[in-house]
């Protein structure tokens, strides 16, 4: 029996070992990303609002990446991200600077996006606020002498904005202001300068106006100090606006992981579920946080509050109390010595003794001086007028590479100087001989293979009759600071994948372009380029070979040549770039002449196929263009951009591989858009949604079932076609709000019609958005149970587009939905792809040809015979065929002579009409047929 028990142990140990085995394999192929958010609240509360953030990470990048968010106090934050064992940063402005000078983050993925007032908006600011009888307090110098409320001296919105603004006021943070801490919430802030205890408080816009709008504060009790309205602001604020929470990722974090997770946080839609439940809008391209940067210098806070480089001059005015201590001490020394030599030659050895002592100082204090000039990598010099001669520091000759006994001259200097730069810094040196004028200059010298910059001042030494006797200077290495802001440019104008400026240099450039006032109208054209059908290159061969792509494309366009025309190249975003033209030649070129050698310039770019991992790759581009300045009309930047994002708009709705210049009627027709798709969210709510039939015929002329059409009275607009809002709603999610509507009625009015002895059979449009849902089925399936009506007198029309994408899965549903009994129909059949070869796989029980084959039919043998062949095809399938927009009899003649079970829809049997008169002439027909 003891070996039994043995076997039984042994075979559970085997089966731990295996499951252990099994989950290391799992967590194996699971990659754990960590993202840093700052305390700042209650742990728990900040843990609820973020979660969905993280859910909706862990939905789009799954299952190979999980994400998980830690949350922790400033000190433990910045020792996780030292220690690197964070990969995203989610903090505010003031944080990613800090540790992107210190840890060095990526450039921002992405920008919060709040929604205030009903607005979206990707800044934040400050205000300052008082009681309103202090009247004495208007302006930020009114501040001097008062005391302020802050919640916090770290807190950007409720001290560091306002602070700044006070130090450009003139005013001395420390000395001019008496400064009550209230920590948090923030309506201590209110309370102290409520009760008296502070003259003035500090607090982030908008939060007044919300305590207001809760009912925490009573209308009328605080004034805004200098108050300032920010054009699509919303709030009043005292300062200017900032730049929102950046999310940044650290420089281990790999890079294709940084690209997916910025897609998901710039696709995450405006108010999505979401949004909503962390209470934000979302996110957006990422801000300029250079702003962020002057404001913590100019408060010399981290990392800007280490002291900067003393200078000669400074260490002089610093010490000359002490140096002149030091002469007179010699000199009475001296005196001293003279007088006891005259009376005592025995005091001689003492007073040498002396001398040597303060010799072995000075030598001291100059080696002293030496070693701190080589510490903060600083020279000096001084010129002697008579000799030509530079009598220059232990730490200068080593920075111009010269020896320690070499006569050093002007030409030693500027021989080591890059060849650019000499010219300039030969002409400034001249200057300061021939006028005496102080300078200072910025210029590169060589010193072995490297090329470093140097800082160098110089100052004019003149006697009392104002005669120049000495030149001094300083010269220091500023190589590490210039290379440090050459990078920090080059991450906030270029992209990060094509090394090619990006939007932000885009918009300043239309800036600086627009400001000149020598610049002739219509000397300049920008051009933007879709990239057509590269989302789908990029999902069938996976993002990195659409990122090559991307590369491949923006090298060929910052190659070519237009005429003798400035030529610059931006990526905007995605697959989308800029090319900004100007010379005066173009003023020449007509609209038409421009037009064309656009065209012919785009087409030839493309022609040729581009080469991604040795693989050539052909697309096309749509072109949209704006000329620009214009000569009554001053724009701005985002202006002319948007002038060009419409007549992109518009080639790509010509169906790509098109070129559109920009016309005014553009611009109604976008803000007549932007209108529609505005309204029709509310339209639902506000029945404004009116619904017509329109019914279809059989050869005997007998009224066989209807379609529910759809149309939008506007308060303001009236009757609206579906053809203007249609569109606007199949690109959002508004098309399922209006199909759940227009069904629901459909199942009304059928039961309606029942009532009145009726059977009436109706088809409806749903749209291939709502039909792919995963949810659309038993949708159907329980609105069918609701409304108790008999699902065969219920058809669904869907187009042929909806077969194009996931053929299998449309498939199993219409299967699904015509088990519970409802049928199908094809919209616009013939106008799509490939229609017959998805009538054998589709459970299909009616084609509508299309009106445009209808129309021509009696005339045009083409449409006669594509015509006759569905007839034949619906007959061998034994499928329903219904002609649409049969507007005469001819046409009516014409396939009632080719089809007996044909029915007709159109203007010739009946229009449109609402559905109540519909059903009223339904029923009277109905009852005369009876009798």
């Amino acid at each position: 029996m003891w070996y039994r028990h043995l076997m039984r142990r042994g075979l559970r140990l085997l089966m731990l070992l295996l499951l252990s085995c099994l989950s290391m394999s799992v967590q194996a192929r699971e990659r754990l990303f960590q993202i840093g958010f700052p305390l700042v609240y209650d742990l728990q509360q900040t843990q609820q609002q973020w979660q969905p953030l993280i859910e909706h990470l862990n939905q789009q990048l799954g299952p190979s990446y999980r994400f998980e968010l830690q949350i922790l106090d400033l000190d433990a934050l910045e020792d996780a991200v030292a220690a690197s064992e964070l990969d995203f940063l989610f903090v505010n402005p003031s944080l990613y600077v800090y540790y992107s000078y210190r840890y060095g983050l990526s450039s921002p993925l992405a920008t919060l996006l709040n929604y205030e007032q009903g607005q979206t908006i990707s800044q934040f600011a400050g205000v300052v606020f008082t009681r309103p009888e202090r009247t004495e307090i208007r302006q930020l110098s009114d501040l001097k002498g008062l005391t302020i409320a802050t919640p916090s001296q770290q807190s950007l919105a409720a001290y560091q904005m306002q602070a700044v603004e006070l130090k450009q006021q003139g005013l001395d943070l420390d000395t001019d202001i008496v400064w009550l801490e209230t920590g948090l919430p923030l309506t201590s802030v209110m309370d102290a300068v409520m009760s008296g205890a502070a003259d003035a408080g500090f607090m982030r816009a908008g939060v007044l106006e919300k305590l207001q709008q809760q009912g925490q504060i009573s209308p009328g009790v605080f004034r805004v100090v200098a108050p300032r309205q920010v054009a699509g602001f919303p709030w009043i604020t005292s300062t200017r606006l900032y730049p929102e929470w950046p999310f940044a990722a650290l420089a281990h974090t790999d890079t294709d992981v940084v690209r997916q997770v910025t897609a998901a946080l710039l696709n995450l839609p405006v108010n999505s579920p979401v949004t909503q439940q962390i209470g934000i809008a979302g996110f957006t391209i990422p801000g300029d946080y250079r702003g962020i940067d002057r404001l913590l210098q100019d408060l010399r806070l981290p990392p800007f509050d280490q002291s900067p480089p003393i200078s000669l001059q400074q260490i002089w005015l610093q010490w000359q109390l002490y140096w002149l201590l030091l002469i007179l001490c010699a000199a009475a020394l001296l005196a001293f010595a003279v007088i006891i030599l005259k009376r005592k030659n025995r005091h001689l050895a003492i007073t040498q003794q002396t001398n040597q002592q303060i010799t072995a100082q000075l030598r001291e204090n100059e080696a002293l001086l030496n070693h701190a000039q080589q510490v903060a990598r600083i020279g000096s010099w001084d010129y002697d007028l008579q000799t030509e001669l530079f009598n220059c520091t232990d730490q200068m000759r080593l920075m111009f590479g010269l020896t320690a006994d070499q006569p050093i001259r002007i030409d030693d200097f500027i021989a080591r100087i890059a060849e650019e730069d000499r010219a300039y810094a030969l002409k400034a040196w001249d200057t300061a001989l021939k006028k005496g004028r102080d300078y200072e200059m910025d210029y590169r010298v060589q010193v072995g293979h490297e090329l470093r910059w140097f800082h160098e001042r110089l100052h004019v030494i003149r006697n009392t009759r104002g005669d120049m006797v000495r030149l001094l200077g300083t010269v220091q290495d500023v190589t590490d600071k210039v290379e440090y802001e050459q990078h920090i440019e080059s991450l906030a104008f270029n992209d990060a994948l094509t090394k090619i400026p990006n939007r932000a240099w885009l918009h300043e450039a239309l800036d600086k372009l627009l400001r000149q006032r020598n610049v002739r109208p219509h000397s300049a054209v920008l051009v933007l380029l879709n990239i057509d059908r590269f989302k789908t290159i990029n999902n069938a061969r996976g993002s990195r070979f659409g990122d090559g792509l991307l590369c491949a494309i923006g090298e060929r366009l910052q190659g070519c040549e237009l005429l003798d025309v400035s030529v610059k190249v931006a990526r905007i975003a995605g697959d989308e770039f800029a090319v900004l033209l100007q010379s005066d030649r173009l003023v020449e070129l007509s609209v038409n002449r421009l037009e064309a050698l656009l065209a012919e310039h785009c087409q030839a770019l493309f022609a040729q196929p581009f080469m991604v991992d040795e693989e050539p790759v052909s697309v096309t581009a749509s072109a949209g263009v704006t000329r620009f300045p214009e000569l009554d009309d001053p724009l701005s930047a985002e202006q002319v951009f948007q002038r060009a994002s419409m007549a992109l708009t518009h080639s790509r709705l010509e169906g790509g591989g098109q070129l559109s210049f920009y016309e005014s009627p553009m611009s109604e027709a976008a803000g007549y858009r932007f209108r529609l798709e505005r309204d029709l969210s509310r339209a639902v709510q506000q029945n404004q949604l009116r619904l017509f039939m329109q019914p279809q015929f059989d050869v005997q002329g007998r009224k066989r079932a209807a379609e529910l059409l759809l149309r939008w009275e506007h308060p303001e607009l009236g009757m609206i076609s579906p053809a203007d809002f249609i569109p606007i709603a199949e690109s959002s999610n508004l098309i399922v709000d209006l199909d759940v509507w227009v069904l629901d009625q459909a199942c009304q009015l059928i039961r309606q019609a029942a009532i009145q002895g009726v059977e009436l059979c109706l088809a409806v449009n749903i749209s291939p958005r709502h039909f792919c849902k995963q949810s659309f089925v038993p949708w159907m399936q329980s609105v069918l149970e609701q409304q108790q009506i008999n699902p065969r007198q219920l058809m669904l029309e869907v187009t042929e587009g909806l077969f194009l994408n996931n053929i299998e899965d449309v498939c199993a549903k219409m299967q699904a939905l015509r088990r519970l009994g409802v049928s199908f129909s094809i919209d616009d059949f013939g106008t799509g792809y490939s229609s017959l070869a998805y009538l054998k796989r589709l459970p299909v029980n009616e084609i509508k040809i299309d009106r445009s084959f209808v129309q021509d039919a009696p005339r045009d043998t083409e449409d006669a015979a594509l015509i006759e062949a569905i007839l034949a095809v619906a007959d061998k399938m034994q499928l329903q065929v219904v002609a649409e927009g049969v507007e005469t009899l001819e046409q009516a003649e014409f396939l009632k002579a080719r089809s007996q079970s044909i029915l007709f829809q159109g203007y010739f049997y009946g229009r449109p009409a609402p559905v109540q008169e519909w059903l009223m002439r339904w029923q009277n027909s109905e009852q005369a047929e009876s009798v």
